[in-house]
């Protein structure tokens, strides 16, 4: 590919966006300063935080699914100690702090030529030269750091290269061919070969680097041009019990062919670990104690299951206390029944409890299956979802990606609320409003 587009691209001009200034400096420093043992991004304010980034210890983490042709997933439970006062609700979510991967920061700091200097401490500050106005260290960065932790903590290894970060890379690149597809790749003319080579296959900061060998960047110029190591919301599986140490369990799935950073990190970790997490904000996906007597409708595919779980303890938690609930059914979806159910035994224990009246389920994999998308099945339910919308005082909840499984949903609602006789453009601004009035809830996956 990359032999193609030099060769595409030959003797041809390029428009080159303008260089970025340097702007980071990074010193040894010259006293002894301990860093801390928390994750670095701790005390750094975080995405729709609701807390603090909060110390926790695995007390569980179980592989509960695994094998060809599935994501494996796992369930991790853990416990917190610190009393933040804050309450969560089925529906909510944590931020888990990751780490990138020793394979990788190790790539990285070999490239730089700091390798046998990982754990050197340095000063981060402004370069006294630079001509960037308003120049600041990233909030991110910690103005005492060493070089391993740097690359561990606190910057993205694998978020797509902007071409700005490509174009400073040019100064720090040996060879003329590996300066040239760097030029090529940043400039106007290079724009559907930055799709292709860079965008369309996630080619992160690693992967560049292995395209042009030549280049060696500084530590500098990649703090000042890689974007932050950020968290990664999961939903909490479980309701909030007073007394004891807090305890919070979540689901996560892992996919070997194309693992994500806090997946790895997720899955490497044993009973007894740290982590470092903090709850967000709720949003308007939350089931509360004021819900239990509505009825509701759950959507949910794979892990998108694991909120109802929390739903469905604590509707189980009010009937033993023998409270009044209203209808619960759920619509779940995943690749094989027998090879990928998530978390089947307790949904079938909270089905011959009472606790949920109905689950309908559908199998995309399986041959010898009657349904294979949940909207299948939502269609042959069609007047029960037609009843969940138009009752004032029911719910229904969509837990799933935002590009795919929610337009789905939304559409499929469209068409049977179009097969009950109303007119479509009404339906669509029905949806909208019941959106906005938090009757249709979505728990959106970016």
């Amino acid at each position: 590919m990359s032999s193609e587009v030099l060769l595409q691209f030959e003797g041809k001009k390029l428009t080159l966006p303008v260089l970025p200034s340097n702007f980071i400096a990074l010193e040894k420093a010259t006293e002894y300063v301990p860093l801390p043992a928390a994750h670095l991004q701790a005390n750094v304010p975080q995405p729709f935080g609701a807390t603090e980034v909060l110390e926790a210890f695995v007390t569980n983490i179980t592989t509960i699914v695994e094998g060809e042709d599935v994501k494996s997933v796992h369930d991790l439970t853990f416990n917190y100690q610190l009393d933040t006062g804050h309450r969560f609700w089925p529906g909510d979510t944590i931020g888990i702090l990751p780490y990138n991967t020793d394979s990788d920061v190790d790539y990285i700091l070999d490239r730089l030529n700091l390798l046998s200097q990982s754990d050197t401490v340095c000063n981060v500050g402004i370069d006294p030269t630079t001509t960037k106005k308003g120049a600041k260290i990233p909030i991110f960065v910690p103005c005492i750091v060493n070089y391993r932790r740097l690359f561990k903590e606190c910057l993205d290894l694998h978020a797509v290269p902007k071409k700005l970060l490509l174009r400073s890379l040019t100064s720090y690149t040996t060879n003329g061919d590996d300066r040239r597809l760097l030029e090529i790749l940043c400039s106007k003319e290079g724009n559907s070969a930055y799709e292709k080579i860079v965008l369309q296959n996630g080619t992160g900061i690693i992967s560049l680097l292995q395209l042009v060998p030549s280049c060696r960047p500084t530590a500098a110029i990649l703090v000042a041009l890689l974007p932050r190591l950020m968290p990664r919301p999961y939903s909490i599986a479980n309701m909030q019990r007073e007394g004891g140490n807090p305890t919070v369990r979540f689901l996560f799935s892992h996919n070997a062919h194309n693992p994500g950073i806090t997946t790895t990190y997720l899955r490497r970790l044993e009973k007894g670990a740290a982590l470092y997490f903090y709850f967000r904000q709720s949003s308007a996906f939350v089931y509360k104690d004021m819900d239990l007597k509505r009825n509701i409708v759950m959507v949910g595919t794979g892990t998108g299951i694991s909120p109802y779980l929390s739903f469905l303890e604590l509707r189980a938690d009010a009937l033993a206390k023998g409270e009044t609930l209203g209808r619960a059914d759920l619509f779940v979806g995943f690749r094989y029944r027998e090879r990928n159910y998530l978390c089947r035994d307790e949904i079938e224990e909270y089905l011959r409890a009472g606790v949920l009246d109905a689950c309908n389920e559908a199998f995309s994999r399986d041959t010898d299956t009657r349904h294979k998308y949940v909207q299948s099945q939502m269609e042959e339910k069609r007047s029960q979802i037609v009843e969940n919308i138009r009752n004032p005082h029911a719910l229904f909840y969509v837990c799933g990606d935002s590009k795919i499984l929610l337009p789905q949903i939304t559409n499929t609602v469209v068409d049977i609320l179009a097969e009950a006789s109303e007119a479509e453009e009404d339906i669509k601004t029905l949806i909208s409003g019941l959106k906005k009035d938090g009757k249709y809830r979505e728990d959106i996956w970016l």
